[in-house]
């Protein structure tokens, strides 16, 4: 490993590189696992998003499409 935990087995540009290779489908999976890496250990962020799944006022809900402008956004 080097400095910082990264692995020397991959790049970030060879990383970068097989993202794009890889189907819509893929990348939202991955895109879901990464998000998960980042917030495993924070209980607030947990507390957060477990209140708004279990919230069943569907005017607080997104459609797909409002969902996919708002992570373009970002």
């Amino acid at each position: 490993m080097l400095p910082g935990g990264y692995n020397t087995a991959m790049s970030i540009e060879q990383l970068k590189l097989e993202v794009a290779s890889l189907g819509d489908r893929e990348q939202a999976e991955l895109i879901s696992y990464t998000l998960q890496l980042r917030h495993a250990h924070d209980p607030d962020y947990r507390r957060e998003v477990t209140d708004r799944l279990n919230d069943a006022d569907k005017s607080h809900w997104l459609t797909p499409a409002e969902f996919e402008r708002r992570l373009g956004e970002n």
